[in-house]
Protein backbone atom coordinates (compact mmCIF):
# COMPACT_ATOMS: atom_id res chain seq x y z
CA UNK A 1 0.00 0.00 0.00
CA UNK A 2 1.18 3.51 -0.82
CA UNK A 3 1.69 6.22 1.26
CA UNK A 4 -1.30 8.55 0.13
CA UNK A 5 0.39 11.82 0.50
CA UNK A 6 3.75 10.38 -1.20
CA UNK A 7 1.11 8.96 -3.97
CA UNK A 8 -0.69 12.44 -4.15
CA UNK A 9 2.61 14.23 -5.19
CA UNK A 10 3.66 11.28 -7.50
CA UNK A 11 0.88 12.08 -9.78
CA UNK A 12 0.98 15.09 -10.34
CA UNK A 13 4.99 14.67 -11.20
CA UNK A 14 3.37 12.11 -14.03
CA UNK A 15 1.08 14.26 -15.50
CA UNK A 16 3.71 17.19 -15.74
CA UNK A 17 5.15 14.98 -18.55
CA UNK A 18 1.96 13.83 -20.16
CA UNK A 19 -1.25 15.83 -20.85
CA UNK A 20 0.21 20.03 -20.29
CA UNK A 21 -2.84 22.22 -20.80
CA UNK A 22 -1.52 25.41 -22.56
CA UNK A 23 -2.66 29.27 -22.39
CA UNK A 24 -3.73 30.39 -26.20
CA UNK A 25 -0.93 33.10 -27.16
CA UNK A 26 -2.93 36.08 -26.81
CA UNK A 27 -2.93 35.02 -22.77
CA UNK A 28 0.70 34.66 -21.97
CA UNK A 29 1.58 38.70 -23.00
CA UNK A 30 4.43 40.22 -21.19
CA UNK A 31 4.71 38.81 -17.82
CA UNK A 32 3.71 40.53 -15.04
CA UNK A 33 6.20 41.40 -12.30
CA UNK A 34 5.30 40.16 -8.64
CA UNK A 35 8.22 40.79 -7.17
CA UNK A 36 8.19 44.30 -6.76
CA UNK A 37 11.86 45.97 -6.98
CA UNK A 38 13.27 42.11 -6.84
CA UNK A 39 11.37 40.57 -9.65
CA UNK A 40 14.76 40.06 -12.44
CA UNK A 41 15.01 36.51 -12.69
CA UNK A 42 17.99 34.93 -10.70
CA UNK A 43 20.43 33.18 -12.47
CA UNK A 44 19.76 29.59 -12.60
CA UNK A 45 21.94 27.68 -9.92
CA UNK A 46 21.28 23.83 -11.16
CA UNK A 47 24.47 21.61 -11.36
CA UNK A 48 25.18 20.62 -14.88
CA UNK A 49 26.23 17.58 -14.45
CA UNK A 50 24.40 14.30 -13.38
CA UNK A 51 23.99 13.62 -9.52
CA UNK A 52 26.52 12.07 -8.17
CA UNK A 53 26.04 10.16 -4.69
CA UNK A 54 28.39 11.27 -2.29
CA UNK A 55 30.41 9.09 0.34
CA UNK A 56 28.73 9.21 4.03
CA UNK A 57 30.19 9.37 7.28
CA UNK A 58 29.99 10.43 10.90
CA UNK A 59 31.22 14.06 9.82
CA UNK A 60 28.44 14.59 7.06
CA UNK A 61 26.19 17.97 7.05
CA UNK A 62 22.75 17.74 8.70
CA UNK A 63 20.20 17.39 6.25
CA UNK A 64 17.94 19.54 7.89
CA UNK A 65 17.24 22.95 6.78
CA UNK A 66 15.32 24.78 4.05
CA UNK A 67 16.26 23.96 0.42
CA UNK A 68 15.33 24.87 -3.17
CA UNK A 69 14.08 22.94 -6.02
CA UNK A 70 16.73 23.48 -8.75
CA UNK A 71 16.43 20.47 -10.89
CA UNK A 72 13.06 17.88 -11.88
CA UNK A 73 13.75 14.75 -13.90
CA UNK A 74 10.77 12.61 -15.61
CA UNK A 75 9.69 10.72 -18.19
CA UNK A 76 6.84 11.28 -20.57
CA UNK A 77 3.97 9.64 -22.22
CA UNK A 78 6.16 9.47 -24.68
CA UNK A 79 9.14 7.23 -23.22
CA UNK A 80 10.94 10.53 -23.19
CA UNK A 81 13.33 11.82 -20.41
CA UNK A 82 13.16 15.41 -19.76
CA UNK A 83 14.81 17.51 -17.15
CA UNK A 84 13.47 21.10 -16.25
CA UNK A 85 15.59 23.53 -13.93
CA UNK A 86 14.73 26.50 -11.95
CA UNK A 87 15.18 28.98 -14.91
CA UNK A 88 13.05 29.14 -18.43
CA UNK A 89 14.08 26.22 -20.88
CA UNK A 90 12.89 24.87 -23.86
CA UNK A 91 10.68 22.23 -23.98
CA UNK A 92 8.89 20.56 -26.53
CA UNK A 93 5.03 18.78 -25.14
CA UNK A 94 4.20 16.80 -28.11
CA UNK A 95 5.57 15.26 -31.46
CA UNK A 96 5.58 18.80 -33.75
CA UNK A 97 4.81 20.85 -31.79
CA UNK A 98 5.86 24.26 -30.69
CA UNK A 99 8.83 24.28 -27.83
CA UNK A 100 7.24 26.37 -24.84
CA UNK A 101 9.15 27.64 -21.54
CA UNK A 102 9.18 25.65 -19.12
CA UNK A 103 10.81 25.83 -15.24
CA UNK A 104 10.48 24.11 -12.36
CA UNK A 105 9.98 25.27 -8.97
CA UNK A 106 9.74 24.27 -4.90
CA UNK A 107 11.40 23.84 -1.33
CA UNK A 108 11.91 21.45 0.79
CA UNK A 109 12.12 21.75 4.54
CA UNK A 110 13.43 19.11 6.31
CA UNK A 111 13.65 18.28 10.46
CA UNK A 112 14.32 15.38 12.32
CA UNK A 113 10.41 14.78 12.53
CA UNK A 114 8.68 16.53 9.67
CA UNK A 115 8.98 16.81 6.43
CA UNK A 116 7.60 19.17 4.01
CA UNK A 117 7.59 20.04 0.36
CA UNK A 118 6.80 21.87 -2.79
CA UNK A 119 6.89 21.28 -6.07
CA UNK A 120 5.54 22.75 -9.44
CA UNK A 121 6.16 23.19 -12.94
CA UNK A 122 5.04 26.47 -15.40
CA UNK A 123 4.97 26.69 -18.58
CA UNK A 124 5.48 30.10 -20.55
CA UNK A 125 5.19 31.64 -16.60
CA UNK A 126 1.99 30.09 -15.49
CA UNK A 127 1.40 26.73 -13.18
CA UNK A 128 -1.51 24.73 -15.19
CA UNK A 129 -4.17 22.19 -15.01
CA UNK A 130 -4.30 19.10 -16.49
CA UNK A 131 -7.14 16.19 -16.89
CA UNK A 132 -6.51 14.94 -13.97
CA UNK A 133 -5.10 17.74 -11.32
CA UNK A 134 -2.70 21.06 -11.22
CA UNK A 135 1.09 21.15 -11.70
CA UNK A 136 1.54 22.24 -7.93
CA UNK A 137 2.13 20.12 -5.59
CA UNK A 138 2.40 19.72 -2.27
CA UNK A 139 2.60 17.53 1.55
CA UNK A 140 3.46 17.91 5.04
CA UNK A 141 4.45 14.51 6.54
CA UNK A 142 5.56 13.35 10.28
CA UNK A 143 8.13 10.65 10.31
CA UNK A 144 11.36 10.04 11.67
CA UNK A 145 15.08 10.98 9.32
CA UNK A 146 17.98 8.79 9.52
CA UNK A 147 20.75 11.15 8.87
CA UNK A 148 23.11 8.89 7.84
CA UNK A 149 21.18 7.30 5.13
CA UNK A 150 18.84 10.24 4.38
CA UNK A 151 15.61 7.70 4.78
CA UNK A 152 12.53 9.64 5.86
CA UNK A 153 10.13 7.01 7.18
CA UNK A 154 6.41 7.40 7.79
CA UNK A 155 5.01 6.70 11.50
CA UNK A 156 4.35 2.62 11.61
CA UNK A 157 5.33 2.28 7.87
CA UNK A 158 8.19 1.19 5.76
CA UNK A 159 7.50 3.79 3.37
CA UNK A 160 8.52 6.51 2.49
CA UNK A 161 11.35 8.88 0.66
CA UNK A 162 15.36 9.18 0.52
CA UNK A 163 17.44 12.15 0.16
CA UNK A 164 20.23 11.38 -1.37
CA UNK A 165 23.36 13.54 -0.76
CA UNK A 166 25.13 14.41 -4.25
CA UNK A 167 28.86 15.65 -4.54
CA UNK A 168 28.08 19.06 -5.24
CA UNK A 169 25.82 19.79 -2.21
CA UNK A 170 22.37 19.30 -3.31
CA UNK A 171 20.24 16.12 -2.16
CA UNK A 172 18.29 14.07 -4.80
CA UNK A 173 14.76 12.24 -3.65
CA UNK A 174 13.60 9.29 -5.09
CA UNK A 175 10.44 8.45 -3.19
CA UNK A 176 8.38 4.88 -3.40
CA UNK A 177 5.92 6.14 -5.27
CA UNK A 178 8.09 9.01 -7.39
CA UNK A 179 8.43 6.23 -9.81
CA UNK A 180 11.36 7.34 -12.03
CA UNK A 181 10.91 11.15 -11.21
CA UNK A 182 13.84 12.63 -9.28
CA UNK A 183 13.82 15.70 -7.77
CA UNK A 184 16.97 18.10 -7.21
CA UNK A 185 17.27 20.32 -4.21
CA UNK A 186 20.16 23.10 -3.22
CA UNK A 187 20.44 24.69 0.11
CA UNK A 188 18.16 28.02 0.10
CA UNK A 189 19.89 30.72 0.97
CA UNK A 190 17.34 33.30 3.11
CA UNK A 191 13.74 34.00 1.09
CA UNK A 192 13.72 37.05 -0.93
CA UNK A 193 11.19 39.54 0.53
CA UNK A 194 8.36 40.36 -1.48
CA UNK A 195 5.82 43.43 -0.36
CA UNK A 196 3.62 43.50 -3.31
CA UNK A 197 2.10 41.26 -6.15
CA UNK A 198 1.15 42.10 -9.73
CA UNK A 199 0.27 39.61 -11.69
CA UNK A 200 -2.26 37.62 -14.48
CA UNK A 201 -3.93 34.66 -13.54
CA UNK A 202 -5.80 31.90 -15.74
CA UNK A 203 -8.49 29.56 -15.06
CA UNK A 204 -8.83 26.72 -16.92
CA UNK A 205 -11.13 24.25 -18.03
CA UNK A 206 -9.86 20.71 -17.72
CA UNK A 207 -12.86 18.79 -19.80
CA UNK A 208 -12.68 18.63 -23.50
CA UNK A 209 -14.86 19.54 -25.26
CA UNK A 210 -15.53 22.42 -22.33
CA UNK A 211 -19.40 22.75 -20.64
CA UNK A 212 -20.94 25.46 -20.95
CA UNK A 213 -19.95 27.72 -17.83
CA UNK A 214 -22.81 30.14 -17.46
CA UNK A 215 -23.13 33.74 -16.64
CA UNK A 216 -21.94 36.26 -13.31
CA UNK A 217 -18.61 33.97 -13.11
CA UNK A 218 -16.25 35.74 -11.17
CA UNK A 219 -12.75 35.32 -9.12
CA UNK A 220 -11.53 36.39 -5.99
CA UNK A 221 -8.98 36.34 -3.16
CA UNK A 222 -10.82 34.84 -0.15
CA UNK A 223 -8.47 35.56 2.98
CA UNK A 224 -8.80 32.69 5.98
CA UNK A 225 -10.34 34.54 9.16
CA UNK A 226 -9.79 33.47 12.14
CA UNK A 227 -12.72 33.11 14.37
CA UNK A 228 -16.69 32.24 13.38
CA UNK A 229 -16.34 34.41 10.09
CA UNK A 230 -15.04 31.90 7.18
CA UNK A 231 -13.90 34.38 4.69
CA UNK A 232 -13.24 37.95 3.61
CA UNK A 233 -13.40 39.01 0.19
CA UNK A 234 -11.13 40.96 -2.49
CA UNK A 235 -9.84 41.56 -5.77
CA UNK A 236 -13.20 40.40 -6.92
CA UNK A 237 -13.69 40.30 -10.64
CA UNK A 238 -15.83 39.30 -13.42
CA UNK A 239 -14.49 37.06 -15.30
CA UNK A 240 -15.52 35.68 -19.17
CA UNK A 241 -14.34 32.09 -20.71
CA UNK A 242 -12.96 31.88 -24.73
CA UNK A 243 -12.95 28.61 -25.31
CA UNK A 244 -11.54 26.83 -21.83
CA UNK A 245 -9.60 30.01 -20.83
CA UNK A 246 -10.59 32.77 -18.88
CA UNK A 247 -7.31 35.42 -17.43
CA UNK A 248 -8.05 37.55 -14.39
CA UNK A 249 -5.43 40.24 -12.41
CA UNK A 250 -4.18 39.93 -9.06
CA UNK A 251 -2.86 43.35 -7.38
CA UNK A 252 -1.52 43.54 -4.15
CA UNK A 253 -0.08 47.22 -3.51
CA UNK A 254 1.04 47.07 -0.29
CA UNK A 255 0.38 44.64 3.06
CA UNK A 256 -2.68 42.62 2.99
CA UNK A 257 -6.13 44.32 4.68
CA UNK A 258 -5.82 44.83 8.91
CA UNK A 259 -9.26 42.87 9.00
CA UNK A 260 -7.65 40.02 6.97
CA UNK A 261 -4.51 39.64 9.52
CA UNK A 262 -4.25 37.21 12.44
CA UNK A 263 -1.76 36.71 14.91
CA UNK A 264 -0.74 32.51 14.66
CA UNK A 265 1.93 31.65 17.08
CA UNK A 266 4.87 34.22 16.69
CA UNK A 267 3.84 36.42 13.93
CA UNK A 268 0.88 37.93 12.26
CA UNK A 269 -0.09 36.43 9.27
CA UNK A 270 -2.72 36.27 6.63
CA UNK A 271 -3.62 33.93 3.34
CA UNK A 272 -5.71 33.90 0.28
CA UNK A 273 -7.49 31.63 -1.55
CA UNK A 274 -8.04 31.87 -5.05
CA UNK A 275 -11.53 31.29 -5.97
CA UNK A 276 -13.66 30.91 -9.02
CA UNK A 277 -17.57 31.44 -7.89
CA UNK A 278 -21.16 31.87 -9.45
CA UNK A 279 -22.41 35.13 -8.49
CA UNK A 280 -25.77 33.70 -7.96
CA UNK A 281 -27.55 36.73 -5.97
CA UNK A 282 -25.89 39.47 -8.25
CA UNK A 283 -23.99 40.79 -5.02
CA UNK A 284 -20.78 41.16 -6.65
CA UNK A 285 -19.72 39.33 -3.14
CA UNK A 286 -18.96 35.66 -2.74
CA UNK A 287 -22.04 33.96 -0.13
CA UNK A 288 -21.56 30.75 1.14
CA UNK A 289 -26.08 30.71 1.18
CA UNK A 290 -26.12 32.27 -1.98
CA UNK A 291 -23.50 31.45 -4.71
CA UNK A 292 -21.81 28.34 -5.48
CA UNK A 293 -17.93 27.84 -5.53
CA UNK A 294 -16.88 25.85 -8.77
CA UNK A 295 -13.10 26.15 -8.39
CA UNK A 296 -10.43 26.82 -5.74
CA UNK A 297 -7.04 27.03 -6.81
CA UNK A 298 -4.26 24.61 -4.60
CA UNK A 299 -1.80 27.59 -4.79
CA UNK A 300 -2.96 30.95 -2.43
CA UNK A 301 -0.95 33.79 -1.31
CA UNK A 302 0.36 34.16 2.01
CA UNK A 303 1.87 36.85 4.13
CA UNK A 304 3.79 37.10 7.12
CA UNK A 305 5.55 39.78 9.31
CA UNK A 306 9.18 40.08 10.04
CA UNK A 307 8.57 38.83 13.93
CA UNK A 308 11.40 37.01 14.24
CA UNK A 309 11.33 33.13 15.81
CA UNK A 310 10.34 29.68 14.67
CA UNK A 311 6.94 28.67 15.41
CA UNK A 312 6.28 24.82 17.17
CA UNK A 313 5.25 22.57 14.81
CA UNK A 314 1.65 22.65 15.35
CA UNK A 315 1.60 25.51 13.69
CA UNK A 316 0.39 25.39 9.82
CA UNK A 317 1.66 28.37 8.90
CA UNK A 318 5.52 27.67 10.64
CA UNK A 319 7.31 27.50 7.51
CA UNK A 320 6.30 31.10 5.85
CA UNK A 321 9.16 33.52 5.31
CA UNK A 322 8.24 37.66 5.92
CA UNK A 323 6.54 39.17 3.20
CA UNK A 324 4.47 37.93 0.39
CA UNK A 325 4.75 34.40 -0.72
CA UNK A 326 3.20 31.72 -3.01
CA UNK A 327 2.17 28.69 -0.68
CA UNK A 328 0.60 25.04 -1.40
CA UNK A 329 -2.30 24.52 0.69
CA UNK A 330 -2.09 20.35 1.94
CA UNK A 331 -3.00 18.71 4.73
CA UNK A 332 -0.31 18.33 6.95
CA UNK A 333 0.22 15.03 9.05
CA UNK A 334 2.27 16.12 11.75
CA UNK A 335 -0.26 17.77 12.57
CA UNK A 336 -3.80 16.48 11.32
CA UNK A 337 -4.63 19.58 9.38
CA UNK A 338 -4.12 21.60 6.36
CA UNK A 339 -1.53 23.45 6.36
CA UNK A 340 1.13 25.57 3.55
CA UNK A 341 4.59 25.14 2.64
CA UNK A 342 5.72 27.48 0.47
CA UNK A 343 7.25 28.05 -3.21
CA UNK A 344 10.79 29.98 -3.92
CA UNK A 345 10.26 33.52 -3.97
CA UNK A 346 14.18 33.83 -4.78
CA UNK A 347 13.23 32.86 -8.38
CA UNK A 348 9.83 32.87 -8.46
CA UNK A 349 8.73 35.60 -11.15
CA UNK A 350 5.38 36.13 -12.50
CA UNK A 351 3.64 32.33 -12.07
CA UNK A 352 0.25 32.11 -12.66
CA UNK A 353 -2.38 31.41 -9.86
CA UNK A 354 -4.46 28.54 -11.36
CA UNK A 355 -7.67 28.36 -10.79
CA UNK A 356 -8.55 24.48 -12.49
CA UNK A 357 -12.21 24.62 -13.45
CA UNK A 358 -13.92 20.93 -13.34
CA UNK A 359 -17.99 21.20 -13.16
CA UNK A 360 -18.34 17.93 -11.91
CA UNK A 361 -17.81 18.85 -8.10
CA UNK A 362 -18.02 21.52 -5.57
CA UNK A 363 -14.62 22.43 -3.84
CA UNK A 364 -14.50 22.53 -0.14
CA UNK A 365 -12.79 25.71 1.33
CA UNK A 366 -10.56 24.68 3.97
CA UNK A 367 -9.69 26.56 6.47
CA UNK A 368 -6.04 26.40 7.65
CA UNK A 369 -5.58 29.53 10.51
Amino acid sequence: MRAPLLSALALGLIGCGSTIVLPPATDSGVAPTDQGGADVPAAGDAPATVDAPASVDAGAATLNGRWRLVRLEFDGDDGMRRTLTDVDSPLTTAAGGEPVAARANGTLLVADDRLALSSGTLINGHFYTFDTGYSANGFGAAGLLDQATGRFTLPGSTMGLTLERNADGTVGITGDSFGTSRLTYARAPAAAAVDRISTTGLAMIREVPPPTTGNNLRVALLWDLVGPVPNLETNGVAVRFTGRFASYPVVLAGPPPMEARARVGLATVALARIALYVDQDSSLTFDRNADRAIALSPVAIAWRDDTPGVDPMGNPVRDLAPGYQYVHVHGDSSIGRAAVTPFDNNNLVAPDLPVGLSMSSTPVITDVL
